[in-house]
C-alpha cells in the first residue's frame, strides 16, 4: 500500500508541476521511485491532501445531485425525461449515416448545456406557479421531450464538425 501511495503521489506531484514533459516520461514508464528524496511530514500531508481531494469532488457532486432529486421528484422526473430525449435525438440523427453527433462540437458547448436548463427551468416554473398537479406534469412531460428533440436537432444537424467527410 506504502508503494502504491507513493505513485499516486508522485504522479499527482508530477502532473501539478512539471508538465507535459513529465506526462510524457511517465507514459515511457520511467517512474523515479527508488531516487526520490524524502518527504517531510507536512509534504506527505499535504499531498494526500490533494489526492483524495482530486478524487474525492466527483462522489460529492453525485452525492448531492442524489439527495436533490430525492427531495425535488419532480425535478429528478424532468431530468430524466429531458435526459431519455437527448439521446433519443441523438441516436436518431446518428442513425442517418452522414452524422456523427458526439464528434460535434455544438453538442457539447450548446445543446446539454441548453437542455439540462431547460429542464430545471421547467421544474422551477412549474413549481412556482402551481402547476404539479398529474395534468399539468403529463403535459410537460410531453412538450418537453418534443422541445429537447427539436432543438437537439436543429443543433446537431447544423454543426459542421460532426459531418462525415465524403
Amino acid at each position: 500500500w506504502l508503494n502504491f501511495l507513493r505513485l499516486i503521489i508522485h504522479v499527482g506531484r508530477a502532473r501539478s508541476s512539471k508538465g507535459a514533459h513529465c506526462e510524457a516520461a511517465m507514459e515511457e514508464g520511467n517512474l523515479p521511485m527508488h531516487g526520490q528524496p524524502k518527504l517531510t511530514g507536512m509534504a506527505k500531508l499535504q499531498d494526500m491532501v490533494a489526492v483524495v481531494l482530486d478524487q474525492v469532488w466527483q462522489y460529492v457532486h453525485i452525492g448531492a445531485a442524489a439527495f436533490l432529486f430525492y427531495e425535488d421528484r419532480l425535478l429528478c422526473l424532468y431530468s430524466i425525461v429531458g435526459f431519455a430525449a437527448l439521446c433519443c435525438s441523438v441516436a436518431a440523427v446518428g442513425a442517418s449515416g452522414k452524422i456523427i453527433p458526439t464528434m460535434g462540437d455544438q453538442l457539447w458547448r450548446i445543446t446539454i448545456p441548453v437542455c439540462a436548463s431547460l429542464c430545471v427551468v421547467t421544474s422551477m416554473t412549474s413549481r412556482v406557479m402551481g402547476w404539479v398537479s398529474a395534468r399539468s406534469v403529463v403535459i410537460f412531460s410531453v412538450l418537453l421531450p418534443a422541445l429537447i428533440v427539436g432543438i437537439a436537432t436543429a443543433t446537431i444537424k447544423t454543426d459542421k464538425t460532426a459531418r462525415l467527410r465524403d
